[in-house]
C-alpha cells in the first residue's frame, strides 16, 4: 500500500483516539461544574435560614417563577471588587474581570 496513505489512515486513527479522549473529559468537566453549581445553589439557600415550611414554600415558588431576583451592588460589595481583583491577579488571571455576587449579610437583613 501506499506509505503517504498509511501515514494518512495512522493520523485519522491517532485523531479519532485524541478527539474521544477530549470528548470524555469534557464530559467529566461539564458534570464536576454541575456538582458545583448545585453546591452553590444549596448553600444559598440554606444561607437563607427558613424553616422547613418557608423553604418549601420559597423553592415551589422558585419552580412556578413567581419569585423575583433583585440584584443590588451595596457600598461595601462595591468596595470588595478590590480585593476580588487581587485574588484574580494571584489566581493568574488578570485580564478576567472578577465575577459580581451578591453580598450573603445583607440577604439575612432583609
Amino acid at each position: 500500500m501506499n506509505t503517504k496513505l498509511n501515514r494518512i489512515l495512522d493520523e485519522i486513527k491517532r485523531t479519532e483516539e485524541k478527539i474521544a479522549a477530549w470528548q470524555e473529559h469534557l464530559e467529566e468537566l461539564n458534570i464536576r461544574k454541575k456538582q458545583l453549581e448545585d453546591a452553590e445553589i444549596i448553600k444559598s439557600i440554606r444561607s437563607m435560614k427558613l424553616d422547613s415550611r418557608e423553604m418549601l414554600l420559597f423553592l415551589e415558588n422558585i419552580q412556578n417563577g413567581t419569585v423575583a431576583v433583585r440584584q443590588e451592588q451595596s457600598e461595601q460589595a462595591a468596595g470588595q471588587d478590590g480585593n476580588m481583583q487581587e485574588e484574580t491577579e494571584n489566581i493568574g488571571e488578570p485580564e478576567k474581570a472578577p465575577a459580581e455576587r451578591e453580598d450573603r449579610e445583607d440577604e439575612e437583613k432583609d
